[in-house]
């Protein structure tokens, strides 16, 4: 993976981890879904921990799969969060999920 993290100011001035989850090339395979998984939930995990509102996750579009999984882990792993498409003028169609996290 490209290992990038980056924070994002949104409108109100808060500061929006963005985790960055391209593999870099080369890194595919078989097991290249589930490193990006693994990579989701540590990074939303510490998130939650930290007490972050939002993570945004930078999939790409793609083939959409990548996003599918994200949206199946969230649903199914993470009841406090919800997730939606990122802004397009932004991440482009479908390029990344924000991740709310409720209290």
């Amino acid at each position: 993976m490209t290992g990038s993290r980056n924070t994002h100011p949104t409108s109100g001035g808060r500061k929006v981890r963005e985790i960055d989850l391209h593999l870099r090339q080369g890194q595919g395979g078989a097991e290249a879904l589930e490193r990006q998984l693994s990579r989701l939930r540590g990074e939303l995990n510490s998130a939650i921990r930290a007490g972050e509102k939002e993570i945004v996750f930078i999939h790409g579009s793609g083939s959409g799969r990548l996003r599918n999984e994200i949206y199946s882990v969230i649903t199914a792993e993470y009841p406090s969060c919800s997730c939606h498409d990122a802004p397009f003028a932004r991440f482009g169609f479908n390029g990344a999920t924000i991740v709310t996290i409720r209290r």
